[in-house]
């Protein structure tokens, strides 16, 4: 019996440092590959390179409540502390049953967080019939039960983000390519307030965040750049490129004043899809 125990533990052992070294090489080398664009991108704080089962919780979007971050993937939902590691709630299979065989909903796209919920945009990919917005509970990431079907008419290729702006009770989003307005829904009743004209069309936004007034945007367009857009007005500025290493898929933002000076919080995939960076910004002087 004792025999058998050993050699269990031994067989863990070795498992655990099969993967431990699998991991290493998996950093080093997505790592060595995005150091080759290094020198083209705009300057960060920090960065975190998060490889395997993680990246693929991390593929999406991230939002924050302030002391944690919540990140969406295809499927699921997962929660962190403060470190963007350490998760503390997970939902892997989060798109509710109910929605997928009734709207054919199949993907998580861009999420944020309002009193307590995790709001998450919903598509039937590549069908583009019933763009969602789902809400979450934040403790536990369970489904709550509440949906609402936006305007497809409004939303060409689907619903790639969603930004709530509690200040003034309003929920944002845009379609996919060259969105030429952001469009505005209660955030107590989801029916369609306005229409934001934008100063300049952006592509490709994959998540937002409003802070202070300003809308931050994240893009997969050619730069993967980051955009400015004043809620109000719809003037539109181009912050700063990502410009990642080719291959790269630039995703959502969160936005989070942190002590190390960083405000932007950004997630994106490496060209292999086999880790994603949580990439850390101050904004750009003026």
């Amino acid at each position: 019996m004792l025999l058998n125990v050993l050699n269990a533990l031994r067989a863990l052992m070795k498992k655990s440092l099969a993967l431990t070294l699998a991991a290493a090489l998996l950093a080093g080398l997505t790592g060595f590959i995005d150091n080759l664009s290094a020198a083209r991108r705009y300057p960060e704080v920090s960065k975190q390179n998060i490889v395997g089962f993680g990246a693929w919780n991390r593929s999406q979007d991230v939002t924050t409540d302030g002391e944690h971050y919540y990140f969406s993937a295809r499927t699921g939902l997962i929660k962190t502390l403060a470190d963007g590691v350490t998760e503390t709630a997970m939902n892997l299979n989060a798109i509710p049953r109910a929605l997928k065989e009734t709207y054919g909903s199949a993907h998580i796209g861009g999420i944020s967080y309002h009193n307590g919920r995790i709001y998450a945009a919903i598509e039937d990919s590549k069908v583009w019939k019933y763009p969602i917005v789902a809400l979450f509970d934040a403790e536990t990431l369970a489904y709550t039960g509440e949906y609402h079907i936006l305007d497809a008419s409004l939303q060409k290729n689907g619903l790639p983000w969603i930004a709530v702006d509690a200040d003034r009770g309003l929920i944002y989003c845009a379609q996919r390519d060259n969105a030429p307005a952001l469009v505005a829904y209660s955030l107590e009743t989801f029916e369609l307030v306005k229409t934001v004209e934008l100063s300049e069309p952006v592509h490709k936004i994959q998540g937002a965040e409003v802070y202070n007034g300003v809308l931050y945007a994240a893009t997969n367009n050619d730069t993967q750049a980051v955009y400015a857009v004043d809620v109000l007005t719809g003037g539109t500025r181009k912050l700063f490129d990502r410009n990642l290493t080719k291959g790269s898929e630039g995703e959502g933002l969160t936005v989070l004043p942190t002590a190390d000076g960083a405000l932007i919080h950004t997630l994106d995939l490496g060209p292999l899809f086999i880790n994603a960076y949580f990439r850390h910004y101050a904004l750009p002087a003026d």
